[in-house]
């Protein structure tokens, strides 16, 4: 009986990675790595911080609470993630002061061996200004998949209730106009 137990859990345990593996390659399928030479700056000298690593999105969200928060699932490699970005730095720069908070969370470090200083180097040559998260497990992510694919972006009210949620570039007005209504 004991050995039959010490086989389920293993069994349990290697059927629960290779799950987070799959939807993490699912997540991924839509990104191009030929993209990652593009630069997505304004151009502009902005302050840049340096990323965070988070073990928890949603308990990391807690901290954030009544803000209204753009969560945005990315990767440095990923052609289209990068496409949005010139779009959420001027997004912050307009709404911060009334309560709107981006967080980029970076999938480097799970994905194709990046880490936080190939993410930080990104932040600088991008002028990025809003806060970015990496996380190094894809348990971190458990609220907050990426299984259709990134970008997947989280729009989420001050409550901390997820409003919206977005597979795939969207124009800067979408956001725009979900962050309105939410301010």
């Amino acid at each position: 009986m004991l050995k039959a137990r010490a086989i389920n859990g293993r069994t349990i345990r290697l059927v629960l990675t290779a799950g987070s593996i799959l939807a993490l390659a699912i997540a991924l399928a839509g990104c191009d790595s030929t993209e990652s030479a593009k630069s997505v700056g304004s151009g502009s000298a902005v302050a840049v911080g340096q990323p965070v690593a988070v073990d928890s999105i949603s308990q990391s969200l807690e901290q954030m609470k009544g803000k209204v928060i753009v969560l945005d699932l990315w990767a440095t490699w990923c052609g289209p993630c990068r496409m949005e970005i010139p779009s959420f730095i001027k997004l912050q720069d307009k709404y911060k002061a009334q309560g709107l908070e981006i967080v980029g969370v970076s999938l480097d470090p799970i994905t194709r061996g990046g880490n936080a200083e190939l993410v930080r180097r990104f932040m600088q040559e991008n002028n990025i200004n809003y806060t970015i998260w990496v996380v190094n497990n894809p348990t971190a992510l458990m609220k907050y998949p990426a299984g259709q694919g990134i970008p997947t972006t989280y729009v989420i009210d001050r409550n901390g209730r997820t409003v919206k949620q977005y597979v795939g570039v969207q124009p800067e007005a979408v956001f725009e106009s979900d962050i309105k209504s939410l301010l």
